[in-house]
């Protein structure tokens, strides 16, 4: 069960922790063309100007993006996790990230819409997620409700089956801060994903 206990922590993390991952330090990303190298995996930093790194450690990378408005925040992360689960078929483990997403859950933030599908193109166990949720405390947001969406894809690693490796964007805002290029490079993030053997 520690797999599961990680997995669901870092994808609560991923869909309702624009404020979360604020609080820590933040390094500018100096070489966006140069992939970094975790563990069972590696990935390219988002596109674009004004990203930052927030943490890293072998496991895992998280990216903020510096924007203007206070009640705006775009964050992605890519991470591996070792997984107990054993898993037979593509569509068990789509099941299980389903309860997963169902499970994750926090105090001020309501989700209100999630989808996954199978997504082979990145391999045969890769499960395409989506959430959309409510936070209804937000600093800065003045008693307005923001929208979280998060975009993300969860695999087992190919030949190791005891790894997870997961990479989200999470976009938070008012309706009107929605961004097509924001997202443009968040998915450009997730589709960097290459998998490494251990």
């Amino acid at each position: 069960m520690t797999g599961q206990i990680s997995l669901l922590a870092i994808l609560a993390v991923a869909m309702f922790g624009g404020e979360a991952t604020a609080q820590l330090y933040a390094k500018p990303v100096s070489a966006p063309g140069t992939p970094y190298e975790m563990d069972g995996y590696r990935v390219l930093p988002p596109p674009g100007k004004d990203w930052f790194e927030q943490k890293r450690e072998k496991p895992y990378v998280y990216f903020g993006k510096r924007l203007k408005s206070r009640t705006h925040s775009f964050i992605a992360i890519a991470l591996s996790v070792p997984m107990d689960e054993k898993f037979e078929k593509p569509a068990e483990f789509l099941d299980y990230v389903f309860k997963l997403l169902a499970a994750a859950k926090d105090e001020r933030n309501t989700v209100i819409e999630s989808r996954v599908e199978l997504d082979g193109t990145l391999g045969r166990f890769c499960v395409r997620y989506y959430t959309k949720a409510e936070d209804r405390d937000a600093a800065y947001a003045k008693g307005k409700v923001l929208l979280a969406e998060t975009f993300g894809v969860s695999c087992l690693h190919p030949d190791r089956r005891d790894l997870v490796i997961d990479v989200s964007y999470t976009e938070r805002g008012h309706a009107t801060e929605v961004s097509a290029e924001l997202r443009a490079e968040g998915e450009s993030f997730v589709r960097s994903l290459k998998f490494m053997p251990r």
